[in-house]
């Protein structure tokens, strides 16, 4: 007995004395460990005209994080899952791009281009690479890779949106003023939201006002309408449409 305790022990310290790289990688490879791990953060900067300004970050666990700002038609922030071949997809794009080896900056000669911004994690370790035009092809293809997949989950990034533009108004009240109230000079005392008229639909001084879903909800805009001097009444078009 005393032979078989002494063989046991020796055997523990054995066991103890292994180097435990094996166990600490079956650790991190858990679920638990590697969800909300970032590989990948993709983030765009504004320009003279309408460029988009979003940020998309890509975690190990095959989520995508988005965050839009100006000049897209989502403003706000949305989650979404990635398919096992996007993810399989992004990861091979990574490795080809390895944005390890490129400098913080790359540099380029277009004026008023807007920048992209790449921040890479691994081992707890990140590297950022900043640049506009002229990225190398591999980086270039990572970027439009990611841009496809915020896409194909219908989170448009691509094109940038004209705020002013009417087609981006799809928020629509109807508006009854007094007599007399100049509809234009109405909305542009508005300064931190964007509010135009769409169009005079009674005589009776009665108008659909658009405003952007982005900036506020339709509760909120006619709480803020209700009360306002001019205005008489006010409620959601798409309730009179359904009546």
């Amino acid at each position: 007995m005393k032979h078989s305790l002494l063989s046991l022990l020796a055997a523990a310290l054995i066991v103890a004395c292994q180097p435990q790289q094996n166990l600490f990688a079956q650790q991190l490879a858990s679920p638990a460990q590697w969800a909300n791990v970032k590989l990948i953060q993709f983030e765009t900067s504004g320009c003279r005209g309408y460029c988009p300004i979003y940020k998309l970050t890509f975690l190990s666990d095959g989520t995508m994080e988005y965050v839009g700002s100006g000049g897209v038609e989502k403003v706000g922030e949305e989650t979404v899952k990635l398919t096992g071949d996007e993810f399989s997809k992004l990861q091979k794009a990574l490795n080809r791009a390895d944005l390890w080896q490129y400098p913080a900056t790359i540099p380029s000669t277009v004026v008023d281009a807007p920048r992209h911004t790449f921040t890479v994690f691994k081992d707890g370790k990140m590297h950022v690479v900043k640049g506009t035009a002229g990225l190398p092809e591999p980086v270039l293809k990572l970027e439009q890779l990611m841009q496809d997949i915020a896409e194909s989950h219908k989170i448009m990034v691509k094109k940038g949106v004209d705020p002013t533009d009417p087609a981006s108004m799809s928020g629509e009240v109807l508006v009854q003023f007094t007599p007399g109230v100049n509809v234009e000079n109405f909305c542009a005392q508005f300064m931190e939201i964007r509010v135009r008229p769409m169009r005079r639909v009674s005589e009776n001084n009665i108008w659909i006002i658009g405003f952007l879903p982005s900036e506020l909800t339709e509760t909120q805009f006619i709480s803020i309408l209700d009360g306002m001097e001019g205005v008489m009444k006010v409620q959601s078009n798409k309730r009179l449409t359904r009546n």
